[in-house]
């Protein structure tokens, strides 16, 4: 028998994993972020608790590219990461990482976001299956 209570075939409380999903994360940024929210998700892929195709979308003020969001969620997830680290999983999940740099109040900024997640839904086939973090 797993360890895991959850994969337990016995265990009615989660069917089976989520299919294709998102997590939009606003003012990604920050320390809450930096030091729980990336490490967690981390975890949650490294426990496979997480679909394959998970996709991640940090919104934030910052001028960054994505090569630079990718660097601060890898810094974030090998420093305050709960579960041993694993190249596969951070592979597997940098996959999906993207970042838009923008203001809360401008339309270009909410244009560039929709536009990266319809990217993403097709990339990863998340058909608009996302959660929203503020």
């Amino acid at each position: 028998m797993s360890n895991n209570p959850l994969r337990d075939p016995r265990d009615r409380r989660l069917q089976k994993i989520a299919g294709p999903s998102g997590l939009i994360m606003f003012g990604v940024t920050g320390d809450l972020a930096r030091k729980k929210l990336l490490p967690a998700i981390y975890d949650l892929a490294n426990r496979g608790l997480l679909p394959p195709a998970f996709s991640l979308v940090g919104f934030a003020r910052r001028d960054w590219s994505e090569e630079d969001f990718e660097k601060v969620v890898y810094e974030s997830v090998k420093e305050h990461a709960r579960t041993p680290w694993s190249e596969d999983v951070w592979n597997q999940l940098v996959q999906g990482v993207r970042f838009v740099s923008g203001r809360h109040d401008d339309p270009e900024a909410f244009e560039r976001l929709k536009q990266t997640v319809d990217e993403l839904d097709k990339e990863r086939g998340t058909a608009g299956n996302h959660a929203f973090y503020l």
